[in-house]
């Protein structure tokens, strides 16, 4: 019966936090500005909002930069700038929604590519 009630309570622990409505409030208070996004060269940058009033994330901002500025073939993808973690039991849901659809890229890697191109860096996270 004890080990039942923990297996329970476990269960509960993992899956409550990653229900829609009160996932995105634990994202919005634990993980704004964590979920960032980039193409290979940094000339698109942007960080996934959990704020209530903001939209959900989506590729429309990044396909219209690709459409309004026509960047070379290597930086028409984007890349999440954040590493899975699965100890962080309560982004699982973002994990399986939208990190999956990403491949990893270092942001180090990115800010080289962007010095060599010679966008403009600045201590400031830019969204283009």
């Amino acid at each position: 019966m004890k080990k039942k009630t923990i297996i329970i309570v476990l269960v509960t622990i993992l899956l409550i936090p990653n229900l829609p409505v009160i996932n995105k409030y634990v994202a919005h208070q634990l993980d704004e500005g964590h979920f960032r996004y980039a193409n290979l060269d940094g000339s698109y940058t942007t960080t996934q909002h959990f704020s209530f009033k903001s939209p959900a994330f989506s590729m429309f901002g990044f396909n219209q930069f690709i459409i309004e500025t026509s960047p070379a073939k290597e930086n028409q993808k984007l890349y999440r700038l954040y590493k899975i973690n699965p100890l962080c039991f309560w982004r699982w849901n973002n994990y399986l929604k939208k990190s999956i659809h990403y491949e990893y890229k270092d942001w180090e890697t990115i800010e080289m590519n962007r010095q060599k191109k010679g966008i403009a860096t600045s201590s400031t996270w830019q969204k283009f």
